[in-house]
């Protein structure tokens, strides 16, 4: 729970002090290659945090006057509801950052010395 706090306010603090959107790929792959042991811990962790904060972006977003454009992108995406858009939002983000998440754990089993070759 700490590490996806923690992997949330940094993902948070980037996403606020620049303009890349990319951040929720690189941080979780950090914190997988750098901090994790277990590949489910790293997919999970960067899931939640990224998950969570572009889910409650996208609800600030809907909420504060964006809902017209989330409106026209579910028509096109045959969604039917804007608040399905703002869901689909939050999904995808957990699922591209767990994958980060993962990747980087299992580039860093890959180049660790105790792990089996073959």
């Amino acid at each position: 729970m700490t590490g996806i706090i923690v992997c949330l306010l940094v993902l948070l603090v980037l996403h606020l002090l620049t303009p890349w959107w990319w951040w929720v790929m690189v941080v979780p792959f950090l914190f997988g290659f750098f901090f994790w042991r277990s590949a489910w811990r790293s997919f999970r962790t960067g899931a939640a945090a990224a998950g969570l904060l572009w889910l409650v972006a996208a609800t600030a977003y809907h909420l504060s006057g964006s809902a017209l454009i989330a409106q026209r992108m579910a028509m096109m995406m045959r969604l039917g509801s804007s608040w399905l858009m703002v869901v689909a939002a939050g999904l995808l983000a957990a699922v591209a950052a767990g994958v980060a998440g993962l990747a980087g754990y299992s580039i860093r089993a890959l180049f660790r010395a105790d792990s089996p070759k073959p």
